[in-house]
């Protein structure tokens, strides 16, 4: 693992051997690259066929590394029959000045032969007479020799390969595309450009002061809404702080006072060049303070026609990471940072992000990111089709950082009464953070998001929380998620030590959701038994109230003997869950 110096954002947040903040490390993270080459191979090996492998793997390359819609890159695709050694080529519109082609090997199919041969076969397709090719190839040539495209080779493949890249030819193996997504993820506005007007500038160094029309503001946020908050710490909070309400105010009635009353925003970037007229072309621009006033102004934009008013603008060239960090530390004071809100710059859980995604779930590490989505967006997020079961038919399919974080320290920990008294503790500048989050948990999304399920599923099915209405259970929700995961790992698992080292053992289990449903149930009685214990009772009298009954004393070890007892007598019906999780593929 690279080491990690002591500068910059680790200052402030403890336990700085964390491998959670990897300021100038760019190595992907060991979770995050197994679950690309899960990926990789449940779309691949879902196939019928050798052949359909391979089509499957390069619409998977096309798709995820190379961003194409689905139906460009099914159009993009011409391997078959007389391909002439091209397998697909991008972009299908030929609206750049280049066109990549593509050759996919997926599995023993690669080989460097195969690589020799793709050379061989681009330069004998370009020489080619058309009239004797399939109409796409020759569609494609013909547009190759009229609009004189520069042609790029790649060579793509789920293989391990040494290869020094040439000008005009690539191999793109699978420790090429793990870090290729990685790196999106982690700076995903590298290599992004968007010109902006000011209407006043002035420059030191390597920063600019300007004055900003805030309809100029407006478009910039529409057009780049994608990627140019993702380094802020705190997304936009809405309109539920007293500064935002107080933005908003301004804008509706004293849109010209404006300029007056606002601090303004800041702009990171790797570079920035003036091309003229008070335009400024941003290289990786990253709003990085000013997310609730740019959004406040955007909302705005949308309700009026007439949003008069300008805005202070700072722009910041910092290509360093650690410059970076530190700007957007020290430049958020209009609303306090809080520890849920500096989860967005950890490493770690950009890496779940991107996890979760790929099962359909919006992680949002950084607060109101996913409102700030447009409606078409939104619905990207699907879910699955199977976790979907565990969530309540309106679950929007976003998993809050903090709720999972919750959850995770309840279950998989066994910490209950330290996740329901103080969850803040186990938050970035959390006291107990590091307990957790430390160099030995691997970022795996399971670790997140099956104590969240458990979580939703008994709020949801069971009626645990504040909308169940039990006068007892509202209060026990993470409470059951620790039975929960205590009756699957010492009794039905046998877990002998750590239960982070069984999740991926509890895959099967939570897909097959009529018994883990089974298992869920279980737990719920035996809960409600140990609710109904008199041991208990006299435990809570003590404890004065329930709150405080389960914020420190539902897991000390007088109660976990009457949980373990509770959970004896209910062997039967373990033993008869062991026996069917034993037939689970």
């Amino acid at each position: 693992m690279t080491q990690i110096n002591s500068k910059g954002l680790l200052r402030y947040i403890p336990g700085s051997s964390s491998i959670l903040v990897q300021e100038n490390s760019n190595q992907p993270l060991e979770g995050f690259s197994k679950n690309i080459r899960d990926s990789i191979k449940e779309n691949a090996e879902s196939a019928k066929n050798e052949v359909e492998k391979g089509h499957n793997f390069l619409h998977w390359v096309l798709t995820r590394v190379y961003e194409a819609t689905e139906d460009d890159a099914a159009d993009a695709i011409v391997d078959g029959a007389n391909d002439l050694g091209i397998d697909a080529y991008l972009p299908v519109d030929f609206s750049e000045n280049k066109i990549r082609l593509f050759q996919s090997k997926y599995g023993t199919s690669h080989s460097m032969e195969a690589i020799a041969k793709f050379k061989e076969d681009v330069k004998r397709l370009l020489k080619s007479d058309v009239t004797s090719m399939r109409p796409e190839l020759a569609h494609l040539v013909t547009k190759i020799r009229d609009k004189n495209l520069k042609v790029e080779c790649c060579y793509v493949t789920d293989q391990e390969v040494e290869y020094e890249n040439e000008k005009y030819f690539e191999v793109i193996d699978i420790e090429e595309i793990i870090q290729r997504l990685w790196s999106r993820i982690k700076k995903p506005a590298a290599g992004k450009k968007s010109a902006i007007k000011l209407e006043k500038m002035l420059g030191h160094e390597n920063t600019i002061l300007g004055i900003l029309k805030l309809r100029e503001l407006t478009d910039f946020i529409s057009k780049n809404r994608d990627y140019v908050f993702e380094s802020n710490i705190r997304q936009w909070m809405q309109f539920k702080t007293t500064v935002n309400k107080g933005i908003r105010e301004t804008l509706q009635n004293v849109p010209d006072k404006f300029f007056y009353y606002n601090n303004g925003i800041t702009i990171v970037v790797s570079n920035f060049e003036e091309i003229g007229n008070n335009s400024i072309l941003l290289h990786a621009p990253q709003i990085v303070n000013g997310a609730q006033t740019s959004n406040s102004i955007v909302d705005r934009a949308k309700r009026t026609h007439n949003l008069d008013g300008s805005i202070t603008v700072t722009i910041i060239r910092a290509d360093d990471e650690e410059d970076q960090n530190n700007i957007t530390k020290y430049r958020n004071s209009q609303n306090s940072v809080r520890g849920k809100d500096l989860v967005s710059l950890m490493d770690f859980h950009k890496s779940i992000k991107s996890q979760l995604q790929n099962s359909g779930y919006f992680y949002e590490i950084q607060a109101g990111s996913f409102d700030s989505k447009t409606k078409s967006q939104q619905s990207e997020f699907q879910g699955d089709m199977i976790y979907n079961k565990y969530l309540p038919d309106n679950h929007k399919k976003v998993i809050v950082a903090k709720d999972a974080i919750q959850a995770l320290v309840a279950g998989i920990e066994q910490r209950p009464t330290e996740s329901y008294s103080s969850p803040a503790q186990f938050l970035p500048r959390g006291s107990k953070y590091d307990d957790v989050f430390n160099e030995k948990l691997e970022d795996e999304y399971r670790l997140l998001l099956y104590p969240y399920l458990v979580k939703e599923f008994a709020k949801n099915t069971l009626k645990y929380g504040k909308k169940g209405g039990h006068k007892t259970k509202r209060y026990a929700t993470l409470f059951f998620v620790a039975v929960y995961f205590r009756i699957l790992h010492k009794n039905i698992l046998e877990t002998k030590g750590d239960y982070k080292s069984d999740i991926t053992k509890l895959e099967p289990i939570f897909r097959s959701f009529k018994l883990n449903s089974r298992i869920l149930k279980l737990a719920d009685t035996v809960v409600t038994k140990f609710l109904e214990d008199t041991v208990v009772d006299d435990e809570m009298e003590i404890a004065n109230t329930k709150h405080n009954f389960f914020s420190h004393h539902v897991w000390n070890d007088a109660m976990l003997r009457v949980i373990d007892k509770k959970i004896i007598q209910e062997e039967d019906e373990i033993e008869s869950i062991k026996k069917l999780i034993s037939n689970l593929a």
